[in-house]
């Protein structure tokens, strides 16, 4: 079965692009921003690892976390997605509907404002304004529940929306209306080699290719647009990590990647093509982290100041 998904996602809303950011030589790196699942909040860590910056609680486990152009953090986490500044000022806010079990997940930020979130529960794809208002909803059948529904969703430059079916162990793409036009099944991962408990996440690379984060014990994996792994990095690879579980990932310029790896050892690192660390990262008071995004330490220096006045 030959499987190509379109585009590549979005760019741009970290201060500097996703991953312009590598860590240099040493074995620091740049500022993070950590989305963390056990602390319900996310974080602005220094290249020392220590926090810089905490936000308010969420509702529930912080997932996905962003900094923006205007130096405000837009975050998800139980049934809310904020846009939030430095000072723990709520700019817009979404709250799900309270007559089911919801869960967000995620979010990713749109050009000209607002954010684009899955919604577990109700199982529906929303776009919101820069009000939280929402201004389009896609309604998809999926497997699993309020927890498990989707993971990560990403809305490419053409339009499409991938997501994450955690309950279901697939990769889905959708058209603008709603329409599957891609799936990556999880039992054709398996008959590769490469044990897939529940997918988290999966980002679309520059070269057509899909990173994906494979959760509890699974590796990271590269798949090509046919769903061939053309590159794995597992436990065994890093031990001096404690690899445990794979969550959002992000390709780095160079080549590298920085994985959020939840309840490892070390729940942040970067590791080259050929496997070897370049940094870790490790703060209990930080959490579990399941999405992580490389800061400008120029923005970060700005966003704590309170953004430009």
């Amino acid at each position: 079965m030959r499987i190509r998904f379109a585009g590549l996602v979005f760019a741009g809303w970290l201060g500097c692009s996703p991953g312009a950011c590598a860590a240099d030589s040493g074995s620091k790196h740049p500022p993070l921003l950590i989305a963390s699942y056990s602390s319900n909040a996310a974080y602005v860590v220094a290249p020392d690892d220590k926090v810089m910056w905490e936000s308010a609680k969420m509702p529930g486990p912080c997932q996905d976390a962003w900094l923006l152009p205007n130096l405000h953090v837009l975050l998800s986490g139980g049934n809310q997605v904020r846009e939030v500044t430095a000072d723990q000022r709520v700019v817009w806010q979404y709250e799900a509907p309270k007559d089911v079990p919801v869960e967000i997940h995620n979010c990713q930020p749109l050009p000209g404002g607002g954010a684009l979130i899955g919604e577990g529960g109700t199982c529906r794809l929303l776009e919101l304004d820069n009000h939280g208002n929402i201004t389009k909803e896609i309604k998809l059948t999926l497997g699993g529940n309020a927890h498990s529904h989707m993971r990560q969703v990403r809305k490419t430059p053409q339009g499409t929306y991938l997501v994450t079916a955690a309950g279901e162990n697939n990769i889905r793409e959708y058209d603008a209306q709603g329409k599957q036009v891609r799936v990556l099944l999880g039992k054709n991962i398996e008959t590769q080699g490469v044990k897939w408990p529940i997918v988290h996440s999966a980002e679309l690379l520059q070269n057509g290719n899909l990173l994906i984060g494979g959760a509890y014990g699974a590796p990271v994996i590269e798949v090509d647009p046919t769903g061939k792994i053309v590159w794995k990095l597992t436990a065994e690879d890093i031990p001096e990590i404690g690899f445990a579980y794979s969550a959002g990932c992000l390709r780095l310029p160079n080549g590298n990647t920085v994985v959020a790896a939840y309840t490892s050892k070390f729940p942040v690192f970067e590791v080259t093509p050929a496997k070897q660390v370049v940094w870790k990262f490790q703060n209990p008071a930080v959490g579990n982290p399941t999405h992580v995004k490389l800061l400008d330490p120029a923005a970060v220096e700005k966003f704590l100041r309170g953004g430009e006045k």
